[in-house]
C-alpha cells in the first residue's frame, strides 16, 4: 500500500507540473499565492500531497545505510555520496601486488586505490588516518613512523580529471592512463613491505580519510535566484561551494550530481542524486528551511549511497531528517517540512467546514507514546561510531504515562554533533505527543491550502482550539471538497528543544603508530601468574 501510495505521488507530481510549467509558486515560506491552474493540474497536485503524506505515514523511516567504518569491495558497488564534514573507510577497486624481487623481497609493492565521494570535485581531503591516529605527508609521503612504508596519492574528483592517479614504483599491474576516475574524489595508496615485514607485521591497520565533501549549490548565493547575491549558478556544478548545511546538501542531492563530457562541456549521466529540474523546486520553503539550519547550526556529516535497489526518494529523506524536516511533493513541486515557530496564516471556523465526517483524535494511543528518548549520532571522539548521548526525558510526560519511563532510542544518522543530536531527539519526541489524525472536510475557500502551512482550527463541537499544520490534502472535485489532515504544533516546544545539549561518551585511549614497536617481555624476571594488571585495576586469580 505505502509503494503504491509513493507511486502515485510521482506520478501525479510529474502531471501536475506538465499541465502548469512550473507549478505554483509561494511569495514566502510562510505565505501561499493563490495561481490559477487547469483543473487536472489541481486535481493532480493534490492527489500528490496526498498521497506523498500516506505513503510517509505507512511506512518507516530509512533505515541505517551502509558503514562509513568498514572498507566497501565488491563488483557493481554502490556510489558513495560524501556531505560535510566526516570519515570514510573507502570503497576500494583495485588491490594488486607487484614488484618483482627487492633485495630479498618478492613483490614488496602493494597498491590500493579507494573512492570515498562521487559528486566531485569536493572541498578536499582533511587527514589520512592510520589506526586511528592521524599521518602527515610531505608531497606523498608519508612522515614519522610510516616515513618510506607508506604514500598517498589524492584527487579530488575534477570533471574531467587530467591524469589517472600514480605510484611511487612505477608501472601498475591492471592501471593504465585510462582510469581517471572523473568525478571521484580518490586516493591511490602505496605500500611497501620488506622481508623482516617490520612496518606491517600484523597487517595493514584500519584506515580512511576525513574529508569535506560535496560542494553545493546555495540559492541565497545566486544573483539570478530572486533576492540572492553571487556567483552560484544551478546548473553550473563549478560555481558551487563547501557548506555543512542541512538544506543545501538536500537541494543539491536533490538536483543531482552529473559527470561532463570532455570534448562538449556538457553534463551527461548523472552520477549521484535524484535529478529534479530548477522548476520542480518549491523554491521559498527550501530557502527557509536553508535559513532554519543556519541559524540552528545544523549540519549534515556522512555519507548516502546510490546503487542498484538504493531508493533515491529515502536518501534524501536521511538527509532531510539531519535538520528534522521531511521532503514531500505539495502543489507538484518539490518542497520540505520542517521544524521552525509557526505562525497561523488563517482562522478555520464552523462556516468554513463542508459536509461530511469531521475526525478529531483527543490524545495518542497510550502504546503509541514515548516519553523518554535516547539520542545516537557519529562521534569523532569514538572512532567515528555510532555513540549514546544522555536520554532525553520529560517528567511531565512520564507521570501523564502512569509514571511508567517508555524509552526509544533515536537515531541521527547523518549527525556528528551532540547537541544538534539532541535537538532532533527532543523534536521527535516532542512531535510523538502532538495530536495526529485530525481530518476536516473544508468548503473551497481552503482549496489552495498547502503542506506545512498553519492554521488555528476552532471547533466547539470536538473542543479544538489548536494552531495546526497542514500534513495531509485530498481534493474531491465532484463535491468541490477539499479535506485537510492536520497535526497539531505546540509552539513552546520549539525553545525547549533548542535549547537541548548533548553529553558525550569518553574516548577510547589510542596508542600512537609504532610506540610498542621492540617491546617484549623482559627475560631473566619471574612472572607471578596470581595477579595480572591491566591499567589501574587489579584482578587476583583463584589458584586452580
Amino acid at each position: 500500500m505505502a509503494k503504491a501510495l509513493g507511486t502515485v505521488a510521482m506520478i501525479a507530481g510529474v502531471v501536475a507540473l506538465a499541465a502548469t510549467g512550473v507549478g505554483a509558486v509561494a511569495g514566502t515560506a510562510a505565505i501561499s499565492a493563490s495561481v490559477s491552474t487547469t483543473t487536472i493540474a489541481t486535481v493532480a497536485s493534490g492527489v500528490a500531497a496526498a498521497a506523498s503524506l500516506g505513503a510517509q505515514a505507512l511506512v518507516k523511516k530509512p533505515g541505517l545505510q551502509g558503514s562509513v567504518n568498514e572498507v566497501t569491495i565488491g563488483a557493481n558497488m554502490a556510489i558513495p555520496y560524501g556531505m560535510g564534514r566526516s570519515f570514510y573507510a573507502g570503497s576500494q577497486i583495485h588491490d594488486v601486488g607487484y614488484g618483482g624481487k627487492v633485495g630479498k623481497t618478492k613483490n614488496p609493492y602493494l597498491t590500493k586505490v579507494f573512492i570515498w565521494s562521487g559528486g566531485g570535485p569536493i572541498d578536499g581531503i582533511e587527514t589520512v588516518l592510520m589506526d586511528w591516529q592521524p599521518v602527515g605527508f610531505v608531497g606523498t609521503s608519508a612522515l614519522g613512523y610510516y616515513n618510506s612504508w607508506l604514500y598517498a596519492r589524492h584527487q579530488l574528483g575534477a570533471r574531467p580529471e587530467p591524469t589517472a592517479l600514480t605510484g611511487p614504483w612505477g608501472a601498475i599491474p591492471d592501471w593504465s592512463a585510462a582510469h581517471k576516475l572523473s568525478g571521484m574524489a580518490a586516493t591511490m595508496f602505496g605500500f611497501r613491505f620488506d622481508r623482516d615485514n617490520k612496518v606491517w607485521a600484523n597487517g595493514i591497520p584500519a584506515f580512511g580519510v576525513i574529508g569535506r565533501w560535496a560542494r553545493v549549490y546555495d540559492p541565497r548565493e545566486d544573483d539570478t535566484f530572486p533576492g540572492g547575491a553571487g556567483a552560484h549558478r544551478f546548473d553550473d556544478e563549478d560555481t558551487y561551494t563547501f557548506d555543512r548545511n542541512v538544506a543545501l546538501n538536500a537541494i543539491t542531492y536533490a538536483r543531482g550530481r552529473y559527470a561532463i563530457d570532455p570534448e562538449t562541456g556538457e553534463q551527461t549521466i548523472r552520477v549521484n542524486g535524484c535529478g529534479f529540474p530548477y522548476d520542480s523546486f518549491d523554491w521559498p520553503q527550501w530557502v527557509a528551511f536553508a535559513n532554519t539550519c543556519e541559524a540552528n547550526g545544523w549540519n549534515c556529516d556522512g555519507h548516502v549511497f546510490d546503487g542498484p535497489g538504493i531508493s533515491l526518494w529515502d536518501n534524501l529523506k536521511r538527509i532531510c531528517a539531519a535538520g528534522a524536516a521531511v521532503p514531500v511533493i505539495s502543489g507538484g513541486l518539490l518542497s520540505v517540512r520542517f521544524q521552525s515557530p509557526k505562525v497561523a496564516l488563517d482562522t478555520i471556523a464552523v462556516e468554513d467546514f463542508a459536509a461530511g465526517e469531521r475526525v478529531a483524535p483527543g490524545m495518542r494511543t497510550f502504546q503509541a507514546r514515548v516519553n523518554t528518548m535516547v539520542p545516537k549520532y557519529r562521534s569523532e571522539a569514538n572512532k567515528w561510531e555510532y555513540v549514546q548521548s544522555e536520554a532525553i526525558r520529560f517528567q511531565e510526560y512520564v507521570d501523564l504515562d502512569r509514571g511508567e519511563e517508555k524509552e526509544e532510542e533515536f537515531l541521527c544518522e547523518l549527525v556528528t554533533g551532540k547537541d544538534q543530536a539532541a535537538q532532533l531527539t527532543a523534536y521527535e519526541l516532542f512531535n510523538r505527543r502532538e495530536l495526529s489524525g485530525i481530518s476536516y472536510p473544508l468548503k473551497t475557500r481552503l482549496w489552495y491550502a498547502r503542506l506545512g502551512e498553519a492554521y488555528q482550527l476552532t471547533d466547539p463541537e470536538t473542543g479544538l482550539d489548536h494552531l495546526c499544520v497542514v500534513a495531509a490534502i485530498s481534493k474531491d472535485i465532484a463535491t468541490a471538497t477539499v479535506t485537510l489532515t492536520f497535526e497539531s504544533e505546540t509552539t513552546a516546544k520549539h525553545a525547549l528543544a533548542l535549547a537541548m545539549t548533548g553529553t558525550a561518551p569518553p574516548p577510547p585511549t589510542l596508542v600512537p603508530p609504532g610506540e610498542a614497536d621492540g617491546d617484549a617481555w623482559p627475560g631473566g624476571e619471574s612472572f607471578d601468574s596470581s595477579v595480572v594488571k591491566f591499567d589501574a585495576t587489579t584482578f587476583t586469580f583463584d589458584e586452580g
